[in-house]
């Protein structure tokens, strides 16, 4: 049993008023057809998938591809001049030996491989078609000229989804009759023109396609509310001694001299803390953020630093959960120092003190910060996202 399906890829941003293909545009780490084309993967019936496409945007789509593990071919046909091009020349690269093929919609990304594979097994001699749908919540009202004419029974309507699709040989026919001429929605409608009965399967309401700025924003919030609501990240800072310097370590100053060598103030704790929060959402590190290229931050108060950097993390939708760390350090001793450590990076981190914990140790004389050469700290953060 040879199963096909045929993405149709090749649409513009109209509607999403971006002049990029909406199916490239980028939500949460991914573009969206990413999303679809992962859950089409999962189908465990699926034998071959074309992907239509605008030629320009196909080693952009072929790059997509080859990143989601997959065990289906993957054909690529050229997007026609409507959706009724598309699917024909998609239907084209159709294998011959091909029994049941499926139309779907590359902006439903969150139509998943269950249920594919139910609109593949609801195809047979008996019921020859398929399309997905739910039923209509919302009374609906037909309208003329601005003014209801109608209202329908709403039990009997539904609002058609994809895939769809038919017995290959039977979906030949439709697309013969596309290539006649007229103007169609969706596929189930030219099969319903042509007296082909159409088995209606349920869908979710999830399956909604992404047409408007606002349906990108929805599909972000779902997938952000199916992701760990915490994360973990871990820092690591190590700067050499500069006699010559203060010492600043952990928001405070703990003397005037026997300090740190480095661009900023050199606190190696504070550094450890924002490389662990960045690192906690996926960013890259404090040098990319504070480049030692970069005058500005030359002689900079780390504090500052810290709080730019929870300000960063929150404009990434996260805030702080709590911190440990340790430092490193031979000398100087610093037991006397921690609590209020604790109290200034917590009110940095607007976070409580209980919620951060300093350890200090030594290195028992081994390496480079046994040997009084400098001192190092490393530290560990959790982070949560906010929910508004």
């Amino acid at each position: 049993m040879i199963n096909s399906l045929i993405l149709v890829a090749a649409g513009s941003g109209s509607r999403m008023q971006a002049s990029l293909n909406k199916l490239l545009l980028t939500c949460e780490g991914h573009p969206l057809i990413y999303y679809t084309l992962k859950n089409v993967f999962k189908s465990h019936l699926l034998s071959e998938l074309v992907i239509v496409t605008k030629p320009e945007e196909r080693p952009v789509f072929e790059s997509i591809v080859s990143s989601i593990p997959h065990r289906v071919k993957v054909l690529f046909a050229q997007g026609g001049e409507d959706r009724a091009g598309s699917v024909k020349n998609g239907f084209s690269l159709v294998s011959k030996d091909s029994d049941k093929v499926l139309v779907h919609d590359g902006a439903r990304p969150l139509v998943d491989g269950e249920t594919i594979d139910e609109a593949f097994q609801a195809i047979s001699e008996e019921n020859p078609a398929v399309a997905v749908g739910v039923p209509c919540i919302d009374t609906i009202k037909k309208v003329e000229e601005g003014r209801i004419v109608e209202t329908p029974e709403r039990s009997s309507l539904f609002r058609a989804q994809t895939p769809q699709g038919a017995l290959t040989g039977l979906f030949q026919r439709a697309v013969d009759f596309l290539a006649r001429g007229g103007t169609f929605t969706d596929d189930a409608s030219v099969l319903e023109k042509l007296g082909v009965p159409v088995q209606l399967i349920p869908g979710k309401e999830k399956f909604f396609k992404v047409t408007t700025p606002e349906d990108m924003e929805r599909l972000g919030q779902m997938l952000r509310k199916d992701r760990c609501p915490f994360r973990v990240g871990q820092g690591y800072d190590i700067h050499r001694f500069d006699d010559s310097r203060p010492l600043h370590l952990g928001g405070l100053k703990i003397s005037d001299t026997g300090g740190l060598l480095g661009h900023s103030d050199a606190d190696v704790l504070l550094h450890a803390i924002m490389d662990a929060l960045l690192g906690a959402c996926g960013l890259p590190d404090i040098g990319h953020y504070f480049p030692d290229t970069d005058d500005r931050f030359e002689g900079a108060d780390s504090s500052r630093l810290l709080a730019e950097v929870k300000e960063i993390i929150e404009n990434e939708g996260y805030a702080v959960g709590n911190i440990d760390s340790t430092v490193i350090a031979e000398k100087p001793k610093l037991a006397q120092y921690i609590p209020a450590m604790k109290e200034r990076i917590a009110g940095i981190l607007d976070i409580s003190p209980m919620d951060v914990g300093i350890k200090a140790t030594t290195n028992e004389k081994l390496g480079a910060v046994g040997r009084r050469e400098g001192i190092a700290a490393m530290a560990s953060a959790i982070v949560f996202r906010r929910s508004n």
